[in-house]
């Protein structure tokens, strides 16, 4: 069920939503799209034919007008009067009629940038007058003229197509020919192919298309110069042109390409004419604005999904923002603010939240104070407490300096003794000055150099006049000796060394004090380091070093602490950091620091 509890969310919700409203319109466009194409596509078909048919009837022109010239020759009388008279011409006049169809000849061979030559065949003479000067009265090539009389139906077929060679054809006779009986005469008009097929390659359709000339049986087909595919592939890939089919468009494929195909024939000259093109030059604007359209769609899905995913961080970001606020609070985090920067109604809500906060903590700053109250007292008991073992032993080190009539040394014990009894009964002030408490804990460590003289060396430093009146409070420093002497240097039985440093670090003044006594067990140092850490004043037993800590807390906030650390080869480290800032002497304003003070 995790899956559908995914999906109950609002994000999936929103984008299901926008996605059945944009569907319809998606919908739509694809059809509009689709019916643009098709018609498109039918426009192409129909201009690509056309243009066929428009080439083919420019092809039927030129050669009804060559075949009409053919046609001419049967009323000429200069050609009948040779064919008829010839045995019985002189050499004179059987030159000057030769000579004459020769130029005209000629004269049809130079009007027509398609013909390359032309020539008449006389079967009755076994000879042929050509437009070369070269053979302008010849034997007959008997191939040749084979070849020419060959054409079945003149009137559906006039073309020959001989040895790579294209022709033109007029065979005529008086009535229809049989096998054995040999026409009057032939005409034969050679066409130029150079020509043609650069003809041909004009009439293509398309930068990569081409054109061929195809007769109708499909034996033979003549195409341009710059045509990439051949007559044989595509009559494979299209199965040949229909017999009854005067024009036809198709689609065929060759070596992986997509072809179009338009041809149209020509019912007078019994030829078809076909162009191909690929259909990437006919509607690759089609197909790009096919592939345009779907990353389009796919952009559009994608923005749909982005938009959607914008509202749902529009509601869903400020509404986890205050989720996770009222979580903060129920964990005990009173500090927690909600930055109101939107002006909606989610602002509304945080600025309604953060009041909601402010009430609650100046409902839980009265019973901060009351209880403030109680355990102040408290405090100030444990600031005036005296550590019976030290008394004790003050008192027998007086002893027996006095048994042994040391009245100096008597004098200098008593006058410490003096100065931190003084200071640690007078308990009508929390804080003292800085130099106070040094004072006082300098006291302490000669009363104690007196019992460890011979067993602990100590180097106190003095402290820098520039700090000399701060104020900090009551008893923060030597608890810190007193825990070194207690813990650190204990078991030292010589070379002890106690030191006390002051250092500036920023914004703070450090008071370093360490010894190079016994390290602190791992375990120890872990629970004394979690203790540090502990917000709050806990029940239950603590050390000078948690005490102090948690005075500082109660007094600067986040700005006054204790740190304990390990000196790696042995020795301990402890850091009293005491904030130099006159704005922030006084700091008491701090969540943390509030809730210390009324659980103290």
């Amino acid at each position: 069920m995790h899956w559908w509890n995914r999906l109950n969310r609002i994000y999936p919700k929103l984008l299901v939503s926008f996605i059945i409203i944009v569907a319809p319109m998606y919908y739509l466009s694809l059809k509009m799209n689709e019916y643009g194409e098709k018609n498109v596509r039918k426009k192409t078909e129909h201009s690509i034919s056309s243009r066929v048919n428009f080439y083919i009837r420019l092809l039927e022109n030129d050669f009804t007008r060559y075949i009409a010239m053919q046609e001419e020759y049967v009323n000429d009388r200069t050609l009948r009067k040779l064919i008829y008279t010839e045995p019985i011409m002189s050499e004179v006049e059987r030159y000057e009629v030769i000579d004459e169809i020769h130029n005209q000849l000629s004269r049809t061979v130079h009007t027509s940038p398609y013909i390359r030559g032309a020539g008449i065949y006389l079967p009755s003479t076994n000879k042929w007058i050509s437009d070369s000067e070269a053979a302008i009265y010849a034997d007959i090539p008997k191939e040749q003229y084979n070849a020419m009389k060959s054409i079945k139906d003149r009137f559906e077929n006039p073309f020959v197509y001989w040895q790579n060679r294209l022709f033109l054809s007029f065979v005529y006779t008086k009535m229809v020919p049989v096998d054995h009986r040999e026409p009057i005469f032939v005409v034969g008009v050679e066409l130029d192919l150079p020509q043609l097929k650069r003809v041909l390659d004009s009439f293509t359709i398309g930068g990569s298309g081409g054109s061929m000339i195809i007769d109708p049986y499909g034996n033979w087909a003549i195409s341009g110069d710059t045509s990439k595919v051949s007559w044989p592939e595509i009559k494979e890939a299209i199965g040949g042109i229909p017999p009854d089919t005067d024009e036809f468009l198709k689609e065929f494929r060759i070596g992986g390409e997509t072809y179009w195909i338009s041809a149209q024939k020509s019912r007078s000259l019994g030829i078809t004419l076909l162009s191909y093109m690929p259909e990437t030059e006919i509607i690759g604007s089609l197909s790009l604005y096919r592939v345009w359209y779907w990353v389009l769609s796919s952009l559009s899905l994608l923005l749909v999904a982005l938009f959607a995913y914008w509202i749902y961080l529009q509601i869903h970001k400020p509404m986890r923002s205050l989720l996770r606020a009222f979580h903060k609070l129920e964990h005990g985090n009173w500090r927690v603010a909600l930055a109101p920067k939107r002006q909606d109604e989610f602002g509304y809500l945080f600025i309604q939240f953060n009041t909601m906060v402010v009430k609650i903590n100046e409902l839980i700053q009265e019973v901060y104070e009351q209880q403030y109250r109680t355990n102040l007292s408290e405090l100030r008991q444990l600031q005036s407490q005296i550590n019976p073992h030290f008394l004790y032993n003050s008192f027998f080190i007086l002893y027996r300096m006095a048994k042994d009539e040391e009245n100096e040394s008597i004098a200098r014990f008593t006058s410490y003794l003096g100065r931190y009894f003084q200071f640690i009964t007078r308990s009508h002030k929390n804080t003292v000055r800085l130099a106070e408490e040094v004072d006082f804990s300098r006291a302490y460590v000669e009363i104690q150099s007196f019992r460890f003289e011979e067993r602990i060396a100590v180097r106190f430093e003095e402290l820098p006049v520039a700090y000399a009146d701060l104020e900090v409070p009551k008893l923060i420093l030597q608890p810190l000796i007193e825990n070194a002497y207690q813990h650190g240097l204990r078991d030292t039985i010589e070379g002890g060394l106690l030191e006390v440093r002051f250092e500036v670090c920023g914004d703070s003044l450090v008071i370093a004090v360490e010894d190079n006594g016994e390290t602190i067990s791992a375990d120890n140092y872990d629970e004394l380091s979690r203790k540090l850490q502990t917000t709050g004043w806990v029940d239950g037993e603590t050390t000078g070093l948690v005490n102090v800590h948690r005075r500082m807390r109660l007094e600067f906030g986040d700005h006054g602490w204790v740190t304990f650390l390990r000196i790696p080869g042995g020795g301990n480290r402890v850091l009293l950091h005491i904030p130099i800032n006159a704005n922030t002497v006084s700091y008491v304003s701090d969540e943390s620091a509030r809730s210390e003070k009324a659980t103290s």
